[in-house]
């Protein structure tokens, strides 16, 4: 409980969960019930509700971009980045027109277009490879990306990840 009082500073807490009026502290927002970082929101004049959600494996990137329209959430768009080095390179985009969000939309959305890049990719190298294994490599990875942030199994390399979260975003 010592560690928990010394690390909980006054104004560490007041900037992670402000009085209302003053500006919270800009960090990414881990979101447990949909296992991903929530940035970028917004209220439209209409007042919508937008955010973009983004989880992360060794391998990849997964951005959701959402709406919440009156009671419903839809996706409009997900995005898979791979990592290049240190910096991050878009790999595919999927834009979608009143889909109601789920998570099991995204899990297949996303094992469909990471299948599609390595597929791709595989092609342009000249390697034949079965489309099970490929489906299974990209349902591996898409599920690795669905790992709680609060496991302690979370191993990522956070402290790098985290910049890139607000570049993406």
């Amino acid at each position: 409980m010592a560690s928990f009082e010394k690390a909980m500073t006054k104004d560490l807490f007041d900037g992670l969960l402000p009085v209302f009026g003053t500006p919270r502290k800009q960090i990414p927002i881990w979101d447990e019930g949909q296992k991903m970082f929530l940035v970028n929101q917004y209220q439209s004049a209409s007042n919508n509700f937008y955010y973009e959600g983004i989880r992360f494996s060794n391998n990849l990137v997964i951005k959701e971009n959402n709406g919440k329209y009156h009671t419903w959430t839809y996706i409009d768009s997900i995005e898979i980045y791979a990592f290049d080095g240190k910096k991050l390179k878009l790999i595919q985009r999927r834009d979608y027109n009143k889909q109601f969000r789920s998570e099991e939309f995204v899990r297949q959305e996303s094992q469909k277009m990471v299948a599609d890049y390595l597929a791709a990719s595989l092609k342009s190298q000249g390697t034949n490879c079965s489309d099970d294994i490929i489906n299974e490599k990209a349902k591996e990875v898409v599920e690795n990306s669905f790992v709680s942030f609060l496991d302690t199994e979370f191993t990522r390399q956070l402290p790098e990840i985290i910049p890139q979260l607000r570049i993406t975003a």
